[in-house]
């Protein structure tokens, strides 16, 4: 509302309250711009549960997308027969079986080190030292940093870094051929203070070492490291052993049966929302709270209100309504022309018998794991197979024999993109901050603009009010005035 900040003349000559009557009148003349209001607030929260209820259908499409495509199927499991080897699939094996015997490690290089417990806090005395023919001298009274940061002012020539760890003086060589030789001048192993020593100096680097394998009695030479791919399977090679470990390559049944129950598990839940979205009861007595009525109530009460009000948002919402209705049609009818698995229930995957489910989904595990043993490759089809012509850009939303004759997981997933597609229209996409193209977009701009316009009415009303009571008292004023005259004059 705007204000009008001019100077009101109240009641004072006709006795009214100027005040109380011009406030009734506005909120009689409010009652459409608080009911635009409430259609605006009513928009906004329909938009917020569109956005909510497709950002549940994209996630149940990133947990069911991979059911469509071959690769789901085509996963493998691999197990080693000793720990000596560890093994995991690091791609797609064409072996089945793998003997792993005389094995040799490789080891990389290692650089020279040699450590010195001198535990001292200071250099005790002069002393000089001669580091790979570089000679270092360390004066008394020096710290034990102090003197090791010395012998690092030569490590470019000597190639040898020192080190403190926990008051031991550690000296490393900087590469892995460099040795570490190192001469006494002038000063005994006894009586210097960070017990340097020639025993048992020098100490050499540990060249790299190369190993090597036998794979199903073939020898590899050469490996640079002990772990490698092979045939699509990752070996890692813990200790060197002479005997033999078998390894053994299977289609991973237990990761599909996984991907499989996501698929049901994830179903249900989101038919579960949705149904009861379409099923929540309507409370048309409790519209959305203008914000002079939340002024009158408690925190409390606002939100006990407010969820009423919120109820039944999308009470018998046609898309949703059709989007659930496909799904279950779609997971129902059977596959047409396939020369094996037909239908879901074929698998162990049927719709439950009560009809208070609504189409939930339920899952005969045993029936599931043993079809996966003994028949993998129809289990695959029956999801992934794709029908109808295969150089046709249309779906099985959009193509019925496309449809009749694909699998479950392309039947859903193109159904889930349609919906996802629709609700965006509808209202915009979850994952976009801001939207003015959707349907609800567009309406909430035109409430918005018939508010603008309705308060600017409803303002104008108000100053004309104020202007006619204004004028009203005025005249009164007059009145009064001359009537006061006329009595004086008179001698009343």
């Amino acid at each position: 509302m705007i204000e009008n900040n001019s100077l009101r003349v109240t009641g004072l000559a006709s006795g009214m309250n100027t005040d109380e009557i011009v406030s009734n009148l506005v909120k009689v003349q409010s009652a459409r711009l608080n009911k635009l209001t409430q259609n605006k607030t009513l928009a906004d929260w329909k938009t917020d549960t569109y956005r909510d209820v497709n950002k549940k259908i994209d996630e149940f499409r990133k947990s069911m997308e991979n059911l469509r495509l071959q690769s789901t199927f085509n996963k493998q499991a691999v197990i080693s027969s000793d720990s000596k080897v560890e093994v995991q699939m690091g791609g797609t094996s064409t072996l089945t079986d793998f003997t792993i015997s005389n094995v040799t490690l490789a080891s990389s290089a290692k650089p020279a080190m040699v450590s010195f417990s001198s535990g001292a806090a200071n250099v005790a005395e002069d002393m000089t030292f001669n580091l790979n023919t570089i000679d270092i001298a360390l004066t008394k009274d020096m710290t034990f940093d102090q003197a090791i940061a010395e012998i690092n002012k030569h490590s470019t020539n000597t190639k040898v870094k020192a080190a403190n760890v926990g008051g031991s003086l550690v000296l490393t060589s900087t590469d892995s051929t460099s040795p570490i030789n190192l001469t006494l001048t002038g000063t005994t192993t006894s009586d210097n203070s960070l017990k340097l020593t020639t025993n048992p100096l020098p100490i050499e680097a540990t060249p790299a070492r190369l190993g090597s394998v036998t794979i199903n009695g073939s020898k590899i030479e050469g490996i640079s490291s002990n772990k490698f791919t092979y045939e699509g399977v990752t070996f890692t090679l813990k200790e060197p052993f002479t005997g033999s470990v078998s390894v053994q390559v299977s289609s991973d049944t237990q990761g599909i049966f996984d991907s499989i129950k996501t698929f049901v598990d994830k179903y249900n839940e989101l038919i579960a929302d949705l149904n009861g979205r379409l099923t929540e009861k309507k409370y048309r007595d409790y519209p959305p709270l203008l914000d002079e009525q939340k002024k009158d109530l408690k925190e409390n009460e606002i939100k006990l209100w407010e969820e009423k009000a919120k109820s039944g948002l999308l009470t018998n919402d046609a898309t949703i309504q059709t989007f659930l209705t496909e799904m279950r049609n779609s997971l129902g009818s059977v596959i047409e022309n396939s020369t094996g698995f037909k239908s879901l229930k074929d698998i162990g995957i049927n719709f439950s018998n009560n009809y208070q489910d609504k189409g939930k989904l339920v899952l005969d595990e045993a029936k599931l794991k043993g079809v996966l043993q003994t028949n993998l490759e129809d289990v695959k089809k029956l999801f992934t197979f794709k029908g109808g012509d295969s150089t046709s850009s249309s779906t099985t939303v959009t193509d019925r024999t496309k449809h009749n004759e694909s699998g479950f997981a392309w039947r859903i997933y193109d159904r889930v993109n349609l919906t996802i597609s629709q609700l965006g229209t509808l209202a915009g996409s979850p994952n976009t901050s801001v939207d003015t193209k959707s349907f609800m977009a567009k309406q909430i701009k035109a409430l918005d603009e018939n508010i603008s316009r309705e308060e600017r009415k409803v303002s104008a009303y108000e100053a004309r009010l104020w202007k006619q009571f204004g004028a009203m008292e005025k005249a009164l004023q007059q009145l009064n005035s001359q009537g006061s005259w006329l009595s004086q004059q008179l001698g009343m």
